[in-house]
């Protein structure tokens, strides 16, 4: 503040030195001064606000005063540069000192208030903290940098996210605009998702990220500006060099480097914080698109469920959207950059610039005509990838099995195949890219060509044959290379913008599937009751100490009456398919809460069809399904693994609790196989469960649903991957008399094509071949009826049977694959040496690259030899310069076309 009160004092005194007689001043000196010096009382408001209420130094203060610092500067240098009275002289040095203060100013707001923020702020970033100079110039990336290079970074080393970027808040500001686009009452929205718009998702992704878009527009405008200073500056430094030195030559000289220096360093400037804005912009629409798409994933149905879509959508139509939106600003830039290097172009050449507008125009007709096709070929590209992925991974999730029946080269053919058929595909998309290459590179090319040899053809017909100079000929290539790279720029970027709108329109058609429909009536949740934890740590050997005359013991927790029932279905009929007849028909069955109930039946009776059908998985077609909780855990015949350890398997997103989850391991004979792993627990699973053996990824997939404490557990053939002594130590530990599961009250549903355990279950339900329940009731009841289970003859079990010890000698199916067990080990292959073959690579690419920078020095050449001889070596010079041209755009297509043949070639095509 004190600064600011001396900088108006000296405004003041400065504005009663412009009011005097001798003052050498213009019609807005006194007026300039007087608004400077009321706006630096409103900066001092704004400074204290900001300072109490900002975590960080003031932007607005900080552009403000760096921008009226520069005009400052200039003014400054102007005063000193006229014929200097008594009193002119005194003003200089006042309006000298108020610069300096004003740059004092300058540093004072930048200053960062880290060390005095409160306790809930200092865990902020520093780009949140960091002052205008430290984001401007991205020094707050250094100490990262320096850690970096100290050390291998990982995640803990990164700086938190900024709470705008999570993916949460994101995704609920996309998908509340996106749902709300249906609502009639809304009338902005309802036609952006109106029946039969194709670009529904990517307007309503425009509207709710417009600020963070919009926020690149002012760098990219200003960027836009400086480029065209670029040809400005070099026409006047070239004028400038051909005149004689004098005191003003020399003033102007200096001015020349100092705008030399704002012009490039401005570029840095608004470049970076183009390019920081739009990728911020990005990654807010990426984290939205992937979370809408992982969430549609997650409520469509089994049968509509596709992995390897969601896969593709969250990957190569992602790129796609990241790889049109990095330049999508770029549109309208280049655009205007085209308009300015037109008229500029024309202030050099006259009416030969027409010649150059020619061919550009030409060139970007040929570019949009094969964009028509672009969103057709890179769906069907899309697809054939989609294709691949698919089974490619369906291949990798069976590699065991395949290896074992011996189909690895017969499926290793297929996807060799798919791969083929890809990039067969793909040769489409590709040559378009190419068209368009061919054509975005053509004005660069040959609009100097023409335009020069029209100029030339021009200037000898009015008879000024010394037209062409140095000066003409590098001004003008510089407003060439402006005409011919934002003109390059905007066809890449309408290209592969138009990709991202072919993405974002399958992304839609994705999200527009229709959900899944639980038709299942969820009267009233039921809590179970909390398990003491001596009873959790000592319920496996009180399982395994049991003996045989012990039929009379009672379990921890007797069942509730039977009249509750947990699971009720009431002339249900189940199928996949809405429109073919029902797998399962006039089902009527009740599982009574607290229980434990087998669902047996022979093979492909459709057990499996009704244990999805209690989950809300199948439709129900007719009839109704009523459940007690919809707290259900599932553990399916093939087990699902996230990709991370054991332990975070089969926590998953319930939350440790220690001791619970050594009481799961136990029951599930986990302890013995975490002894003998490398890692124990903390041993990575690996993709799908590949450092698994069937028996381990069975049992952790149990464990993790036992974890889980819900109120029903349905399991589906779970044990039937086990060997028979595991399989009896889990059973009993689980659902024996004193079982983990019957301990803490769930609901135990297990369906199975073997019925010995039929004996144990509290309830049986038997489904016969036509999808009907041909029994139902207890064992008892059920063996004296001389039906299925009877026909069996299984007698009845030992209530108390003794759990065998096999946590420590039972066989253990411990596998570690190669999968790598410690991901935190990092391995540094020994450096490569150098190799010819590389340096031969980038010298074959010279020619192009000759093509393309020799003919500036030619032209050169020609505007010396012009202006020592004018007009007598025209056609040599001109024949030569289209030459080198031709020859470079052979080089451009045949460098575009090698990438396709050398897919062709690699892949054996």
């Amino acid at each position: 503040m004190a600064v600011m009160g001396k900088t108006s004092i000296i405004h003041l005194v400065l504005i009663a030195l412009w009011a005097l007689p001798a003052a050498n001043r213009t019609q807005a000196s006194i007026a300039a001064n007087a608004v400077l010096t009321v706006g630096i009382l409103f900066l001092g408001v704004l400074s204290y606000a900001e300072h109490n209420y900002s975590v960080r130094p003031s932007l607005l203060l900080g552009i403000y005063l760096s921008i009226t610092l520069l005009f400052d500067i200039a003014k400054t240098r102007t005063l000193w540069l006229r014929e200097l009275a008594e009193i002119n002289r005194i003003i200089a040095i006042l309006t000298s000192v108020a610069v300096g203060v004003k740059a004092l100013l300058l540093l004072l707001e930048t200053v960062e208030k880290r060390r005095i923020l409160k306790n809930v702020y200092a865990k902020y970033p520093p780009e949140a903290t960091g002052g205008i100079f430290n984001r401007f110039l991205f020094w707050w990336l250094n100490p990262l940098f320096k850690t970096g290079f100290s050390k291998l970074l990982s995640v803990e080393d990164l700086y938190t996210l900024d709470k705008q970027l999570a993916s949460k808040t994101l995704h609920n500001s996309l998908e509340t605009m996106w749902n709300n686009g249906s609502k009639p009452q809304m009338t902005d929205q309802f036609i952006l998702q109106q029946p039969g718009n194709k670009n529904s998702l990517l307007l309503v992704t425009f509207r709710t990220f417009k600020w963070q878009l919009l926020s690149a527009v002012l760098p990219r405008a200003c960027l836009a500006a400086l480029n065209i200073c670029q040809p400005l500056l070099l026409h006047r430094s070239l004028s400038f060099s051909v005149e004689p030195e004098t005191n003003a030559t020399t003033n102007i000289g200096y001015g020349l480097i100092g705008a030399y220096i704002l012009v490039y360093l401005g570029m840095a400037v608004t470049m970076g914080q183009y390019q920081h804005m739009t990728y911020r912009a990005i990654t807010m629409v990426r984290g939205a698109v992937i979370s809408m798409v992982y969430r549609k994933a997650t409520t469509l149905s089994v049968e509509d469920a596709d992995p390897a879509s969601s896969l593709t959508l969250m990957s190569a139509d992602i790129e796609r959207i990241v790889q049109g939106w990095q330049t999508i600003h770029d549109i309208w830039g280049n655009a205007l950059e085209i308009g300015l290097a037109i008229f500029l172009l024309e202030q050099q050449l006259g009416v030969a610039a027409v010649v150059a507008v020619g061919v550009a125009v030409v060139a970007l007709a040929g570019s949009l005509i094969s964009l028509v096709f672009v969103m057709s070929r890179q769906a069907m590209w899309l697809e054939a990838i989609e294709r691949r992925i698919s089974s490619t991974t369906s291949m990798l999730a069976s590699m065991k099995g395949i290896k074992m029946l011996g189909l690895s080269d017969l499926l290793m053919t297929c996807i060799h195949n798919l791969r083929l058929d890809e990039l067969r595909i793909s040769r489409n998309f590709r040559k378009l890219l190419v068209w368009n290459m061919a054509f975005a590179w053509t004005t660069r090319i040959f609009a100097p060509i023409f335009a020069f040899g029209a100029f030339v053809g021009i200037s000898h017909k009015n008879g000024n044959d010394a037209a062409l100079n140095t000066s003409t000929t590098y001004t003008s290539l510089s407003l060439f290379a402006l005409l011919a790279d934002p003109l390059l720029n905007l066809v890449m970027a309408l290209m592969t913008f138009l990709g991202s709108v072919g993405s974002f329109q399958r992304i839609q058609e994705f999200l527009e599937k229709k959900g899944h429909v639980d038709s299942r009536d969820k009267s009233r949740p039921l809590q179970l009751e909390p398990v003491q934890e001596s009873k959790q740590l000592a319920f496996v050997e009180d399982s395994e100490t049991l003996t045989d005359g012990s039929s009379s013991a009672k379990s921890e927790k007797e069942p509730t009456a039977l009249s509750e029932n947990m699971v009720t279905i009431k002339n249900g009929a189940f199928g996949w398919d809405t429109q073919k007849e029902p797998l399962l028909k006039s089902l009527t069955i009740t599982i009574p809460r607290q229980t434990f109930t087998m669902l047996v039946g022979p093979s492909g009776c459709g057990k499996s069809t009704l244990l999805k059908a209690i989950l809300g998985e199948v439709p129900c077609l007719d009839g109704t399904i009523i459940l007690s909780s919809e707290r259900i855990a599932y553990c399916d015949q093939t087990p699902w693994h996230m990709n991370g350890s054991i332990k975070q398997s089969i926590v998953a997103m319930s939350g440790l609790d220690e001791d619970w989850y050594v009481s799961v391991t136990r029951a599930c004979a986990l302890v013995e196989d975490f002894k003998q792993l490398p890692r124990g627990d903390q041993t990575i699973i690996g993709s799908k469960g590949i450092a698994l053996s069937g028996g381990q990824s069975q049992r952790i997939a149990l464990a993790r649903a036992v974890y889980a404490r819900k109120d029903i557990i349905v399991l589906d053939d779970v044990f039937s991957s086990l060997d028979a002594t595991t399989e009896e130590h889990i059973f009993q530990c689980l659902v024996g008399t004193h079982g983990l599961l019957r301990s803490i009250g769930s609901t135990i549903v297990l369906s199975s094509s073997s019925v010995k355990r039929v004996p144990f279950a509290d309830h049986i339900i038997v489904l016969g071949n036509e999808g009907h329940v041909i029994e139902q009731g207890s064992f008892k009841a059920l063996d004296l009826t001389g039906g299925y289970i009877s026909s069996f003859a299984l007698g009845l079990p030992e209530q108390n049977k003794a759990a065998e010890k096999t946590s420590n000698s039972g066989k253990s199916d411990v596998q570690v694959s190669s999968v790598e067990q410690d991901e935190d080990s990092e391995v540094d292959g020994p450096g490569a040496g150098g190799d010819i073959s590389i340096y031969l690579y980038y010298v074959k690419s010279i020619g192009f690259v000759f093509c393309i920078s020799f003919p500036s020095i030619w032209m050169n050449w020609w505007a010396s030899s012009n202006e020592a001889e004018p007009g007598k070596h025209t056609g040599y010079y001109l024949g030569i310069y289209a030459m080198l041209g031709a020859v470079g755009m052979l080089c451009l297509i045949v460098g575009c076309c090698g990438p396709l043949q050398a897919n062709d070639h690699y892949y054996g095509a």
